[in-house]
């Protein structure tokens, strides 16, 4: 058998906070989860679910380099931890911070949507550049940027779309978590709510308010991290959240919120989340309920 071949994009550890707690006796721990739009309510261990073929292995020939999956690993085993010492309120310390921080950025940075999206990208850029001829006499260019300053060979270009995992995506895990540590704060948030706090497929949610065309009607650029409002929610489970804003780093405020609050985080979770929503009970009303205001805002065109 291969080592470590399935691997999870969302991690059982972190999913261990949604199993039922009312399970039937000898059942194996599961969560409930929801498609994303709607119905097909399931019952799944969370070791069978948001996992692929060597997703994070880095292959060098016919040898399966598994550095990134173990580094993924060790931040998981940390952010367990920590999560721990938040519901029992005993969190402290500046190894604590960084736990938090690291887990967050990588749950931002490892979706396989995101990694397949960058893909994507790469192999349009080689596509067309091997499209392009200035004279029918001269062949396709073979280097992308000037040839006398920083570029890539189209080999090296596809290699990018190929091998995500042996070349940007490490830098792109570091870059968020440089990111997430020089421009946000974090503070704690409470379920004060009979309701729970929900997770997904995609459990970092990126999110800005919502804006306006500019005058003359045209999309407004993209927005990075580093957008005025920019926030990012993550639920950590049922009981306990995450919520960074632009302010100096570290752990600030342990906030409660009540219904409205824990719906107004369920609802980024569930509009971000890719086709998946993840619950700790069987409870329709609750979930559907959100569903159907969603769509309501999404038939209005409050959903951006």
């Amino acid at each position: 058998m291969t080592a470590n071949k399935d691997q999870h994009w969302v991690s059982s550890s972190y999913l261990q906070a949604w199993t039922d707690p009312n399970k039937p006796e000898h059942y194996e721990p599961f969560v409930h989860i929801f498609n994303r739009c709607g119905g097909e309510h399931r019952r799944k261990s969370p070791k069978n679910i948001f996992n692929m073929p060597d997703l994070y292995t880095i292959f060098a020939g016919e040898q399966r380099d598994l550095s990134l999956e173990q580094h993924l690993s060790r931040l998981e085993r940390d952010f367990v931890r920590v999560r721990k010492l938040i519901e029992a309120a005993g969190y402290g310390d500046s190894k604590d911070v960084a736990a938090l921080y690291g887990f967050v950025a990588a749950m931002i940075a490892r979706p396989p949507q995101k990694i397949d999206h960058m893909a994507q990208q790469w192999s349009s850029i080689v596509a067309k550049a091997r499209t392009i001829h200035i004279d029918p006499k001269i062949k396709p260019i073979r280097r992308i940027g000037s040839d006398h300053g920083p570029g890539m060979t189209l080999d090296e270009a596809q290699r990018m779309a190929d091998d995500q995992m042996g070349t940007w995506f490490p830098h792109s895990l570091n870059a968020y978590i440089r990111v997430l540590t020089e421009r946000f704060g974090c503070d704690i948030l409470i379920n004060g709510s009979p309701h729970p706090f929900l997770t997904s497929d995609n459990p970092a949610v990126v999110y800005w308010p919502p804006r306006d065309e500019d005058a003359s009607g045209r999309m407004l650029p993209a927005r990075g991290l580093g957008s005025p409002g920019c926030e990012i929610t993550m639920a950590l489970s049922p009981t306990h959240g995450l919520l960074f804003t632009h302010k100096p780093p570290g752990v600030h405020d342990w906030r409660v919120l009540d219904w409205e609050g824990v719906y107004d985080i369920n609802f980024r979770t569930i509009t971000r989340a890719h086709t998946t929503i993840v619950s700790d009970r069987e409870d329709l009303f609750f979930v559907r309920t959100v569903l159907d205001l969603i769509s309501q805002h999404e038939s209005a065109g409050a959903t951006r």
